[in-house]
């Protein structure tokens, strides 16, 4: 059996607006793990309280919607993305085959937008 790699966006690069959350979802129930990278890029003016990206998984036989945490994701990890001006702010998580679902959510900044992405690299045999 070969190892074969792919690449999934969970979030495209989008603004998430002052008081506003980011979601997105990524069914891995098919992989052997993986990398997902997070960033957070404050304005020209940076955000009164910060943006905290959250990553968040799923034990549910199929992928849940989008939502907060609760019964269907729970909480795993998380980051904040600061308030200076122009200021990004990159992360990553790696996951096992242990992961079924996963969830990123961008959210928490006040008074200015953000700009925020998610992508994942995959693999499987």
């Amino acid at each position: 059996m070969a190892l074969t790699k792919s690449k999934a966006t969970i979030v495209a690069s989008a603004s998430n607006a002052a008081g506003a959350t980011t979601r997105g979802t990524l069914n891995v129930n098919d992989k052997y793990g993986g990398i997902v990278t997070m960033k957070i890029t404050n304005g020209g003016t940076g955000p009164t309280v910060q943006c905290e990206g959250r990553v968040m998984v799923s034990h549910e036989d199929t992928l849940p919607t989008a939502g907060a945490a609760g019964a269907d994701w729970k909480t795993i990890w998380r980051f904040g993305g600061g308030v200076i001006a122009n200021q990004p702010t990159e992360q990553s998580y790696t996951f096992g085959p242990e992961v079924r679902h996963v969830q990123i959510e961008f959210t928490g900044n006040t008074g200015q937008a953000v700009t925020v992405e998610a992508v994942a690299s995959l693999y499987a045999v």
